[in-house]
């Protein structure tokens, strides 16, 4: 099916841009991203409840929602942010936006939906598909997913008592999510603090293995043995230090390989063009002996 590719391709390019703010050392909207498309039965069902001839109709026309793409995230402001990235996309076209954060839902449902159409190549030729987005915080999807399970197993008719207790959960989400709002800054802070020491022990690593080959194992262990030290403490300040240093040390150990390699060459070719000299030279005294031998051939000849 080509709502298959199109939820295919539009995870992996949302995934895609949670690398791309990592790579840059920046904090990502995106926590997570799931893709979907809607079973046979559920469209069956769908259809059946919103009196929709399948028969008779285009499902593309008819149900906006058969691809979806899930996006969660840590905050409510990443939401924001998401669909300002989707918005600005050339490839995704916004169709429709509804805000159920803002506006929630009776049951307590928040989330913000955004549907797009979307262009896949198929080898029927190009289709324009429109897909479903729900972007939710961490907190909304749990919610979500509890409730839909508990809609579907009492078909739409929660009992009263159940209603009740998801929608004091739904406030309780609610209040959950401002809360961790309030903190954000605090814990944006604590995640890049994490993000830079990933990264400084990511380059450490990659020199260790680097230079690895470059000096004694006696060195070698010794600087491998201190940066363990310091991992273990936890000390950033000191980690960084480390880092700087050993990049250094990279730099210089690398400086050294690269004049040892050029002084290896210069020498490989001065042995060279010695042999060449030499295999000229006795090339010279072999022609000069068969030139004297039968230059004496001749004299003896002519006595005779």
């Amino acid at each position: 099916m080509p709502y298959e590719l199109a939820v295919e391709e539009l995870t992996v390019k949302f995934r895609h841009m949670m690398k791309e703010y990592q790579d840059m050392g920046m904090y990502s909207p995106i926590e997570q991203v799931k893709g979907r498309v809607k079973r046979s039965s559920s469209i069956i069902d769908k259809a059946y409840r919103k009196n929709i001839p399948l028969a008779t109709c285009k499902l593309e026309e008819a149900m906006d929602d058969i691809a979806g793409i899930r996006i969660i995230c840590q905050f409510v402001d990443d939401i924001k942010e998401v669909v300002e990235i989707i918005r600005g996309r050339s490839d995704m076209k916004v169709i429709r936006e509804q805000d159920y954060i803002t506006n929630r839902k009776r049951s307590g449902y928040r989330s913000y939906h955004i549907t797009i159409e979307y262009e896949v190549e198929t080898i029927h030729g190009r289709m324009r598909l429109p897909v479903e987005i729900q972007i939710r915080t961490l907190a909304m999807n749990f919610w979500a997913v509890i409730e839909h399970s508990l809609q579907y197993k009492y078909q739409g008719e929660l009992p009263e008592h159940i209603h009740e207790r998801i929608l004091k959960a739904a406030d309780a989400v609610l209040s959950l999510d401002e809360e961790m709002s309030s903190i954000r800054d605090e814990v944006m802070d604590a995640q890049h603090i994490f993000q830079d020491k990933a990264n400084m022990v990511e380059n450490i690593l990659h020199i260790l293995e680097k230079i690895h080959n470059l000096m004694t194992e006696e060195e070698y262990q010794r600087i491998y043995n201190k940066f363990f030290q310091i991992y273990k403490t936890g000390d950033m300040l000191e980690l960084a230090d480390f880092n700087a240093n050993i990049s250094q040390l990279d730099e210089l150990l690398q400086q050294r390989k690269t004049k040892q390699d050029e002084e290896k060459k210069i020498g490989e070719k001065r042995t060279a063009g010695e042999k060449k000299i030499e295999e000229k030279k006795t090339e010279e005294k072999k022609a000069e002996e068969k030139t004297m031998e039968r230059e004496s051939q001749d004299a003896a000849s002519r006595n005779i």
